[in-house]
């Protein structure tokens, strides 16, 4: 694993959720982390991208995340704009999460957290999706969640995927100290698109009306 990671941040729960907060304060000791995240709660939004209508991209100065960007679209689409633009030095690593809720069986299909994370991956990225699973008599402690990302996270980078395809880690409710030993990680294969390198490079704009296409004229 690189000493200085360039990471992608996203989720599906929206910007403001605690589980990216969490995920951030992770993996900001492993490199530079980029929030690019769903400006609102795209939950089940499956791997929809946006084709039809503008995307508005909302650059922000967070307490925490620093400079960011709110996207008015889904995990998918923020990986993408991600890609062409709006980080500005090749990415190493696509972390979609940390969800409210476990991502297992079908459900991997309809989650947009899962989604952020195949999309790095059909882009060429190392990616992983992040759930934390919930019980009624477990609160959720984002702190436990983080430490315990944060050691998954190291090691799964040191096993790079054969072929492509993507981690899945879904961690259990309540976290043991001894996450590595109880966490479930799967691997995600999949047939790559076969012209995910044509990604164009485009310069930060306010809106897009999709990634293919050249940025409208909206000011940031």
């Amino acid at each position: 694993m690189k000493n200085e990671l360039n990471i992608v941040l996203t989720n599906d729960d929206g910007y403001d959720a605690p589980g990216l907060t969490a995920a951030h304060n992770a993996l900001r000791g492993l490199g530079t982390v980029h929030v690019v995240a769903p400006r609102s709660e795209r939950s089940a939004c499956s791997h929809t991208i946006t084709l039809r209508s503008p995307i508005t991209v909302e650059r922000r100065t967070h307490a925490h995340y620093g400079v960011s960007f709110a996207v008015d679209g889904t995990p998918a689409d923020c990986i993408r704009l991600a890609v062409a633009g709006l980080v500005d030095r090749p990415i190493d690593l696509v972390i979609s999460g940390i969800n409210h809720g476990a991502n297992a069986g079908v459900d991997i299909f309809y989650s947009g957290t899962v989604a952020g994370a195949r999309e790095g991956a059909i882009l060429g990225i190392a990616a992983i999706a992040l759930s934390q699973s919930l019980r009624q008599d477990v609160e959720v402690n984002w702190s436990t969640a983080a430490d315990a990302v944060r050691i998954v996270v190291e090691e799964l980078m040191k096993e790079r995927l054969e072929g492509p395809g993507f981690w899945s880690v879904n961690l259990p409710a309540p976290i043991p100290p001894d996450p590595l030993n109880h966490v479930t990680a799967f691997p995600s294969p999949f047939t790559p698109c076969p012209c995910a390198s044509t990604v164009p490079s485009v310069r930060t704009a306010g809106c897009f009306n999709s990634i293919m296409a050249r940025p409208i004229g909206c000011a940031m």
